[in-house]
């Protein structure tokens, strides 16, 4: 009879196996190796494959913004560079606190005050209009806000110069012959262009 030591040695799968090879333990081993290799390089190039979306999610973005600005909108959606509109009291003649300025196109020279009277702020609405001798030039409906400030100002001006100026520059300072109240006209040397640009930079 058997003894229990002998049964298991004999139960034991194992020991029926046939040996394993040197070189099929060589290739398991190489399998292995170059599959923890490939795994480890995926992780390290995570990080370099985040850098490059994050680049080129960057220069996409830049170009977008660069397109909006620079490239002309179809479809009814045109943006326009913003205008700055502005009425200063002014003088013939230089005094303490006036700023010496030139009016555009005219050779004339006026002196201006500081204070603002009235800016884009104040304006309701701005067209496209023609002076009383046929140029282009621009109509400014004020608001009622932008109209009390304007009456003030020039009602207590009368016979001295008002300067309207576009984007810092002097376009023209007429003497003021009577108060004015909600409407400007602006006019000068300016093409239809000219006057477009300035009402589309109004809006």
């Amino acid at each position: 009879m058997k003894t229990v030591k002998e049964l298991l040695n004999e139960a034991d799968p194992l020991r029926h196996e046939p040996p394993i090879s040197t070189d099929r333990r060589n290739a398991s081993r190489m399998a292995i190796i170059a599959a923890a290799s490939a795994e480890r390089k995926t992780e390290m190039n995570a990080p370099a494959r985040f850098s490059r979306i994050a680049i080129v999610s960057i220069f996409a973005l830049v170009i977008v913004f660069l397109g909006s600005r620079l490239m002309p909108h179809r479809g009814g959606f045109e943006s326009h560079a913003f205008v700055q509109f502005e009425v200063r009291l002014a003088e013939d003649e230089p005094a303490p606190g006036l700023r010496e300025a030139m009016v555009s196109g005219s050779g004339k020279t006026v002196y201006l005050h500081d204070e603002v009277v009235v800016n884009n702020s104040d304006v309701a609405s701005a067209e496209v209009s023609r002076d009383e001798n046929g140029r282009p030039a621009v109509s400014l409906r004020l608001t009622s806000q932008g109209g009390s400030k304007m009456g003030a100002a020039s009602g207590s001006h009368l016979e001295r110069p008002m300067a309207v100026l576009i984007d810092g520059v002097v376009v023209m300072a007429p003497i003021v012959k009577s108060t004015v109240t909600d409407y400007v006209m602006i006019t000068g040397s300016m093409t239809k262009e000219d006057a477009e640009r300035i009402v589309n930079g109004m809006k």
